[in-house]
């Protein structure tokens, strides 16, 4: 009876035994063989830097410094509360933020992910020591964004940001990982594919104490192209200081191929502030500021052109033969029109006009008769020419292509007829029509090469590869019309009471408009744009002066700043 009831003991310890092989063996082989790999073999993740940004004469505009970031993969991870509690001493950080950072890497367990960064060279090599004993844990060396002017240029270069779920999801399969940092704005993102480069890795085996025994793997990291701007950083970090304490911005455009050479959008903000977790409270504020200084109001914000718009109206007339060089209105101050009373900036009115006089003084009556003359149909279509109302197709994200109204439009959007009053409102740039300060830039610049649309560009090179672009237009204007229209934009600067005035300079002869446009709000936006030198323009320059008051004042003074300031540079 023992022997019997023994055997069935030992039979059944074999059973067990045999149960818990065939467990151990088959049933949860590819986990245990998971677990061993891991213990065995240890990948390294080798970031590949983005492409620095130079301007125009190589000078750096946005490099690489040599940052530490602490790292992990989340199912390596054996006690979360553990690590946190350990990184929160040593980093002086929040143990909940830390877990939560932690926690984060839930989503994608496989996946190396960052958990703090840039965080300094002693640090990096104390957690490094300690990453023996913290399974999942390691330091990762890359390569961080440096802003060398901080917020000069932030309309034109942008800023980076974290990749999200639904990004990383979709761009996984090329590269991306949970932590990458992608392109936001500006050229960091037109040109993302091309800055961000191929990150590499490398898979080596270790010991049981995780010291390296020897390379399996090596995949080189190849860092991304860098960029060549058309920016000048002295000119452009001239034009950021210009609008310091203002909304509005500055354009300077070489007048024969489309360059960049300054786009300053103000108010101006650091982007570096997005890629450091320390500066998170700088965030906050330029996320909530009421100013908004993410829109870059050079190509993004849509205003009325105010009296610079004139130039348009002027050509049209011309060129549809309403008005020769010899005919003239006059102005006595006022127009009336059915019950509507519209009146003249200089009350006294400016007498008879001819076209190149009411440049000059940037006669509202004379404008106001021509455009009744011209008509809303002719005025829009001409205006097509020069491409208002579309992008003018620069190299950056985020432009817009403003408003350029019509009979067709207004009844497809407001779903009213057209009335003559609105069309004297047209004529000097105001009512519906609205252009960004870009757009302007590339009205003037017509009258500046005397004849040719361009299309604005900020990137000159990617790596070596030249990538300046085909957009050069004849715009079909004649060259008789385009003489006259210079000539009265050369009295505009040059002659005694022109609205200009303030841009004058005493070596260089500039060519331009002033504008003022009524708003809402009952505050007028101030603009400028003009050329230079005249009898060879090299530069055109566009102000624009948000709530800030007559063109004829601010706008106009700084732009024979910004001229001054180019010709120092030998740029004109």
């Amino acid at each position: 009876m023992r022997i019997r009831i023994f055997t069935l003991i030992l039979v059944f310890c074999l059973a067990f035994l045999l149960v818990g092989l065939f467990s151990f063996q088959v049933l949860r082989h590819d986990n245990y063989r998971v677990m061993s790999e891991e213990n065995r073999l240890k990948v390294t993740p080798l970031m590949a830097p983005r492409g620095n940004i130079y301007d125009r004469n190589g000078k750096y505009l946005v490099k690489n410094k040599l940052s530490f970031n602490l790292c992990a993969v989340y199912n390596q991870i054996k006690d979360i509360d553990a690590l946190s509690g350990v990184l929160s001493l040593v980093l002086d950080t929040d143990q909940d933020k830390i877990k939560e950072n932690i926690t984060r890497g839930k989503r994608n367990p496989y996946t190396p992910f960052c958990i703090a960064s840039d965080i300094g060279v002693e640090k990096a090599i104390y957690l490094e020591e300690i990453s023996n004993d913290y399974p999942g844990l390691f330091v990762d060396v890359s390569a961080k964004r440096e802003y060398v002017n901080g917020g000069s240029a932030s309309a034109v270069i942008g800023y980076l940001g974290l990749i999200n779920q639904p990004e990383f999801e979709r761009l996984k399969h090329y590269g991306y990982r949970i932590d990458d940092l992608v392109g936001r704005d500006g050229v960091e993102k037109y040109y993302d594919n091309y800055l961000r480069g191929v990150h590499g890795g490398k898979q080596v085996e270790v010991d049981h104490l995780s010291r390296e025994l020897r390379v399996l793997g090596y995949k080189e990291p190849i860092p991304g192209k860098d960029i060549y701007l058309t920016l000048d950083a002295e000119l452009q970090e001239y034009c950021d200081q210009l609008l310091e304490g203002k909304k509005g911005a500055i354009i300077v455009m070489d007048s024969n191929t489309g360059a960049i050479l300054a786009l300053a959008s103000a108010p101006v903000y650091d982007p570096g502030v997005f890629i450091d977790r320390k500066r998170s409270e700088e965030l906050k504020h330029i996320l909530g500021d009421e100013d908004y200084p993410l829109i870059n109001r050079a190509i993004s914000g849509a205003y009325p052109p105010g009296s610079v718009f004139k130039v348009v109206i002027a050509s049209a007339g011309l060129e549809l033969k309403k008005i020769d060089l010899e005919s003239s209105f006059n102005c006595d101050g006022t127009l009336v029109l059915g019950r509507k009373v519209f009146r003249c900036w200089y009350e006294k009115g400016h007498g008879v006009q001819t076209i190149k006089e009411a440049l000059k003084n940037s006669c509202n009556v004379f404008f106001y008769r021509l455009g009744l003359l011209l008509g809303v149909d002719n005025i829009a279509g001409f205006s097509s020419k020069f491409n208002l109302g579309d992008p003018t197709g620069i190299d950056l994200p985020g432009e817009k292509g403003g408003v350029l109204p019509s009979r067709k439009w207004k009844r497809k959007n407001l779903n009213d007829k057209w009335y003559k009053g609105e069309t004297v409102n047209y004529a000097i740039g105001q009512g519906y029509l609205l252009c960004t300060p870009l757009q302007i830039a590339r009205v003037m610049a017509v009258f500046a090469n005397e004849g040719i649309l361009l299309k604005p560009y900020v990137v000159s090179k990617v790596g070596n590869i030249d990538v300046r672009p085909d957009g050069e237009t004849n715009i079909e204007i004649s060259r008789e019309t385009i003489e006259i229209v210079r000539d009265g934009l050369k009295k505009v600067v040059n002659d005694p009471r022109g609205t200009g005035m303030k841009a004058k300079l005493e070596d260089v002869v500039v060519a331009g408009k002033t504008g003022t446009a009524q708003t809402s709000r009952g505050k007028s936006h101030g603009w400028f744009a003009g050329f230079a030198p005249f009898e060879d323009s090299k530069i055109t320059v566009v102000i624009f002066d948000e709530y800030g008051g007559k063109g004829g004042y601010y706008a106009a003074q700084t732009a024979g700043k910004v001229f001054k300031k180019a010709k120092s540079l030998e740029l004109i």
